[in-house]
């Protein structure tokens, strides 16, 4: 017995040093493929009256993958920059370093451009410049579930992160059907019906619903859109004292200029409770909007602490997304069942915190017993 004891001490001081795929960045270099277009559909030039002066644009994609990574399953990280529906792009700061991490974690990242431009003394124009968001959004998911095998990607992992903008883009996505449309979806007069949430950008026929939504300061327009159908897992950032995204309910930027009234973290992780939908809400105590460091996505004043925090736990809340969907004992998503994974559940039993994928016995226990069953997937392979 004390000789299994000094073995399992080694063990574990081996598995201190050992990193976990898609938790730590096990990737040292990244390979980024620029302005991938994933669709096309009418825009409106950035400054403007009118809904019915567009012309039509392309959509397009930057994609980051770990350099020579040798899986062809992997999970994708969707990132939609902020900017108030007005102003960004897919390389501001803060999408392009949890673009290249996520990739250095074995992830694919996809960062995207989506339609800008709204009236903001307009509360119909804003919703539709959300709608329009919400549709590129929808054309982003369904142009990689058809290409899946071209960019060597899971189709049934494919998540949004979204900030600000992106983060109410990913929201509504989640949860707003065709026939919870706004009005001003319709268009009025000259201005054309925006059609349905997969009508534009792109004619791929597969679902454009995400697998989880990660969303930094975000807002949605109605609570009632959340139903206990759409279960999609949620994890929500925000700061109470946030000034430009409402934490409860308010207009955008505590004013109403016209704006949509709607409703912030706080009520939306109330409501997935009352549903039992899945969620984690992170709460960023008497801090504002952006409280990773960035304003509009650029930096002003960091990555501070607040950054390293927020990515942690939304790596850590994704991992816990891809636990369903992998092979029985691998317990470190490598797409391997070897030594490995044993180290893994001896740590989880000497730290005592246990995963769910770690009790392969399903006996609601982590023990020498799940390490026996990972030794006999081993011998029948």
């Amino acid at each position: 017995m004390k000789l299994f004891k000094l073995f399992i001490i080694f063990i574990f001081s081996c598995c201190l040093a050992q990193e976990i795929r898609y938790l730590d960045e096990i990737f040292d270099d990244v390979e980024k493929i620029d302005n991938i277009v994933y669709g096309n559909a009418p825009d409106l030039p950035f400054t403007f009256l009118f809904e019915w002066n567009t012309q039509n644009v392309d959509l397009e994609m930057d994609i980051y993958q770990p350099f020579d990574d040798t899986l062809s399953n992997r999970p994708v990280i969707i990132f939609m920059h902020p900017g108030s529906f007005l102003l960004g792009n897919n390389e501001v700061d803060d999408m392009v370093s949890l673009s290249n991490s996520s990739a250095r974690r074995g992830y694919v990242a996809c960062s995207i451009n989506y339609r800008l431009g709204m009236n903001i003394l307009s509360s119909y124009s804003g919703e539709r410049a959300v709608y329009r968001a919400v549709q590129d959004l929808s054309a982003a998911i369904r142009f990689l579930r058809e290409n899946h095998s071209i960019y060597n990607i899971n189709p049934d992992e494919i998540y949004v992160w979204g900030s600000s903008a992106g983060a109410m883009a990913g929201l509504h996505l989640a949860f707003l059907d065709d026939d919870e449309r706004p009005e001003s979806t319709f268009g009025s007069n000259t201005d054309q019906d925006l059609g349905c949430i997969d009508c534009q950008g792109n004619n791929f026929v597969q679902d454009g619903k995400p697998n989880g939504v990660i969303a930094c300061w975000g807002a949605i327009g109605d609570l009632d859109w959340i139903e206990s159908d759409q279960d999609i897992p949620i994890a929500m950032f925000h700061g109470s004292l946030d000034p430009v995204v409402p934490f409860n309910s308010g207009y955008p930027f505590t004013i109403d200029i016209a704006l949509p009234l709607v409703y912030g973290s706080n009520l939306i992780h109330d409501k997935l409770n009352s549903l039992n939908i899945e969620n984690q809400f992170f709460v960023g105590e008497n801090e504002g909007h952006e409280y990773w460091g960035t304003l509009n996505g650029t930096w002003f004043g960091g990555p501070n602490e607040n950054f390293n925090q927020i990515s942690s736990s939304a790596f850590n809340f994704l991992y816990e997304q891809l636990e369903s969907s992998e092979i029985l004992g691998d317990i470190n998503f490598d797409s391997i069942v070897d030594i490995l994974d044993i180290i893994l559940v001896i740590n989880q039993i000497f730290v005592n915190d246990y995963s769910d994928s770690a009790d392969i016995n399903s006996d609601l226990v982590v023990d020498i017993l799940d390490i026996m069953a990972i030794l006999n997937i081993l011998l029948e392979n």
